[in-house]
């Protein structure tokens, strides 16, 4: 036999195994342990989760709020936490953060909400239920979800008897969907304070993970202009609605889709009598951006774009309030994704990544340069309406990856 057929008959197929040998080391085996004892707590997790999910808990609906701290906090002590409470003013609603110091390095911060976006009696006109593989109700997904899996991936921790991480702060607050105004600062401070923050909102369809989100702006578009008789007089008035129909429209061109920023007009108020011109109208617009900058450009031409008027005895004012900080993609973020998509590697699984338009608590934590992953809750859909769901068969592996990153974040620095 020639050389060259000596090649192709035994080198070849040699160094096929030697790369899948090489590809198969480079990940680690699964925690089989770990694996089953997840898939074991999926029953108590649910009924934990039904438990949350039956309790109205608005955003600033203090008494809802109050039941699910009774709830979580005993948990959160009976995993070795030290649990502080903190009261939103006006009664509002509590914010907790349960603390668990370790013998290890990485610091870390977890992320989640006990708010939702769905009025009182809503749990009552439709409870947690199960049907066909999935489990639905309000805030399931967003976030009571996201609560579940950080207090199911402690317990897996504590009864391993972890403690390979620096710490463990779980920060649970009550106001995330109206943009955290009472902890927004506990948020970035906590953030400061650690190394890694891990967001706890759901995790996207087809088991996804978020690397970036934008932020979050309102727009506020005020006009004066002078009352007089919509039928008889209507010259000697200068119509406040009409003016800011105009100003709406040309406003849409702040918007830069390839910077991927968005204005939506979405409130007009604007008049009461139907034969008096408006002296007074007033619209709002939600603004997005995926980068700081864009709030500076759009507060900057808005003003400018407002002096183009209909009419030149109004008066506009154009506001721009910046709520969440952009998200934008980030090396950091990056290296956390690596990290989990090799971990759930590990259990034969894989992650999709997608960015998102909505923003999270995650937005704040990245913003003070806190290496942050987000969606690391459970799995589902539909968030914010009747629909909405959890994948029930996805909970023990995001229990297992949750479980897993905190395991290998604590261990580094």
């Amino acid at each position: 036999m020639d050389r060259k057929r000596f090649q192709s008959y035994f080198l070849f197929p040699l160094a096929c195994l030697f790369f899948c040998f090489q590809t198969a080391s480079s990940w680690a085996a699964p925690d089989q342990a770990l694996l089953t004892r997840a898939k074991q707590m999926q029953e108590d997790l649910l009924q934990d989760l039904a438990n949350l999910v039956n309790i109205d808990s608005p955003s600033g609906y203090g008494a809802g709020s109050e039941k699910i701290m009774l709830i979580l906090s005993e948990k959160l002590r009976d995993l070795g936490g030290k649990v502080e409470i903190l009261s939103v003013p006006k009664g509002a609603g509590y914010n907790i953060t349960a603390t668990f110091p370790g013998a290890g390095k990485g610091r870390i911060l977890l992320l989640a909400h006990s708010d939702t976006v769905f009025r009182v009696g809503t749990a009552a006109e439709r409870p947690f239920k199960i049907v066909e593989g999935k489990a639905y109700g309000p805030g399931v997904a967003d976030d009571k979800g996201g609560i579940v899996a950080g207090l199911y991936a402690l317990k897996l921790l504590q009864e391993r008897g972890f403690q390979g991480y620096g710490s463990i702060t779980f920060l649970i607050n009550c106001d995330e969907e109206i943009g955290s105004p009472s902890s927004r600062e506990l948020i970035k401070n906590l953030a400061r304070e650690h190394d890694y923050a891990v967001c706890l909102e759901g995790g996207r369809q087809k088991d996804g993970l978020v690397n970036w989100r934008k932020g979050t702006g309102r727009v506020i578009v005020e006009v004066k202009g002078r009352a007089s008789h919509a039928g008889s007089a209507p010259e000697s008035g200068v119509n406040a609605l009409m003016e800011l129909a105009h100003q709406v429209l040309q406003l849409k061109k702040l918007e830069d889709r390839e910077k991927k920023t968005t204005l939506n007009f979405t409130v007009f108020q604007s008049g009461d009598k139907l034969n008096v011109i408006p002296d007074s109208a007033l619209a709002r617009a939600y603004m997005r951006a995926l980068y700081p900058e864009e709030f500076a450009r759009a507060e900057k031409a808005g003003n400018e774009i407002i002096k183009n008027k209909l009419y030149p005895e109004s008066d506009v004012k154009f506001t721009l309030n910046i709520g969440r900080p952009p998200f934008p993609p980030n090396e950091k973020t990056d290296a956390l994704i690596a990290k989990a998509r090799n971990i759930y590697r590990e259990i034969g699984r894989s992650l999709k990544v997608m960015g998102s338009g909505g923003a999270s608590d995650g937005n704040y934590t990245a913003a003070v340069g806190t290496a942050t992953i987000d969606s690391m809750g459970l799995v589902g859909g539909k968030g914010h309406t009747a629909d909405e769901y959890i994948d029930i068969d996805k909970i023990p592996p995001r229990l297992y990856l949750l479980a897993r990153l905190l395991m290998e974040l604590g261990a580094k620095k």
